[in-house]
């Protein structure tokens, strides 16, 4: 019965052998492709400029609520989209806008995007600016107008990037709310 015993014992520790030299040899395998660019991340979160929107409300309006709710002006605020422009080496890679999230549209924004970009140096040329629709024509409405007030508070954003593409690297792009520019890491 003993000897059974030893059999067992040295079966589990061939067993354990066999796993860990497995394991040993699977994790010299390469996993995935070789990275032949480098990526320009942009990655910021700010709050852009708010614009406060307002309406009066109608006597019938107000007459179907409380008296403690009863207000004169229903007023909201709402964050003015922004656009995002990125050209490398002079050429346009990203033109879009960026909206705020939220069902009222008052959350930060946020711009998360990866560029890949062959080994070399580029110029970038970033800029994040807020914008307000045209309207068509006519009377300009409180609200358009309340808009283009905020938009001449609103700070346009603009930098010209010198950067280092490596194979396999990230060089990551941050907005600089006080010097109105982006930070470069990883350059």
């Amino acid at each position: 019965m003993a000897e059974r015993g030893v059999w067992l014992w040295g079966g589990r520790v061939l067993a354990g052998a066999a796993v860990a030299a497995g394991i040993a040899l699977a994790s010299n395998v390469p996993s995935g492709v070789e990275a032949h660019t480098g990526v320009l991340r942009l990655a910021w979160r700010t709050v852009g400029e708010q614009v406060r929107l307002c309406r009066q409300r109608s006597a019938e309006e107000l007459s179907r609520m409380l008296p403690h709710m009863r207000q004169l002006q229903d007023c909201r605020l709402r964050s003015l989209p922004y656009r995002l422009e990125v050209r490398v080496d002079g050429v346009s890679r990203i033109a879009r806008e960026v909206d705020s999230a939220g069902a009222r549209g008052d959350r930060p924004l946020f711009v998360q995007e990866d560029l890949p970009l062959q080994p070399g140096p580029h110029t970038v040329q970033v800029a994040f600016a807020a914008v307000v629709e045209t309207g068509q024509g006519g009377a300009e409405s409180e609200e358009s107008k309340a808009e283009h007030e905020a938009l001449a508070r609103a700070h346009r954003y603009e930098d010209t990037l010198h950067v280092q593409a490596r194979p396999g690297r990230v060089v990551l792009v941050q907005l600089d709310e006080a010097r109105q520019g982006f930070l470069l890491h990883g350059n």
